[in-house]
């Protein structure tokens, strides 16, 4: 979700360089799921979109079309997520460790505008304790508000975390996951 307020700020720039700040603003129609496999079927864990901190300001410096980001974290509490039934929910709560992690972190370190409708952002990511930098492109529509669409893959193992058997090992759920959003900010 965060990586909608950086390129909220990417589409609304001047050419200028040098450091800026940005107050930036999620909408409430915004999604956030995860989805992943077991050896059976699949699953798709949605996040309350209501539980994020509206507004942020968002510090960058500009450098032609790349952007080092300050600032541009957003946290999401990992009870925000509902994967449609208790049990599934307990499961998907002992594979983050929410006890121990309550939370996910998002960080943009650096973005990159490659057109009008994609840019590429660096993101850190923070589960169970541990931090995994990744590169994804994201997809930008400029329309009464701006909307911004991607996916991130990562596999669990990446983070230590050790994927849920059930029915004596009968039921594995895979270590590849998804993160999916489609956020929309107010301009």
């Amino acid at each position: 979700m965060l990586l909608c307020l950086i390129l909220c700020l990417s589409a609304n720039l001047n050419a200028q360089n040098g450091s800026e700040k940005r107050m930036v603003q999620i909408l409430a129609d915004s999604e956030l799921t995860i989805t992943g496999d077991t050896n059976i079927n699949k699953f798709l864990c949605g996040f309350d979109t209501k539980r994020l901190e509206r507004s942020k300001e968002i510090s960058f410096i500009q450098q032609g079309n790349n952007f080092k980001l300050q600032n541009a974290v957003l946290t999401l509490n990992n009870q925000g997520f509902d994967c449609g039934n208790k049990a599934i929910n307990k499961d998907f709560h002992a594979l983050l460790r929410t006890e121990e992690y309550p939370t996910i972190s998002l960080e943009i370190t650096e973005l990159t505008v490659q057109n009008d409708a994609q840019a590429l952002a660096k993101v850190r990511i923070t589960i169970a304790g541990k931090h995994k930098n990744y590169s994804l492109p994201v997809k930008i529509a400029d329309t009464a508000v701006d909307c911004f669409t991607g996916t991130l893959k990562l596999d669990i193992n990446d983070f230590g975390l050790k994927p849920p058997k059930k029915m004596f090992g009968l039921i594995v759920v895979k270590e590849d996951i998804e993160i999916n959003f489609n956020l929309t900010v107010k301009k």
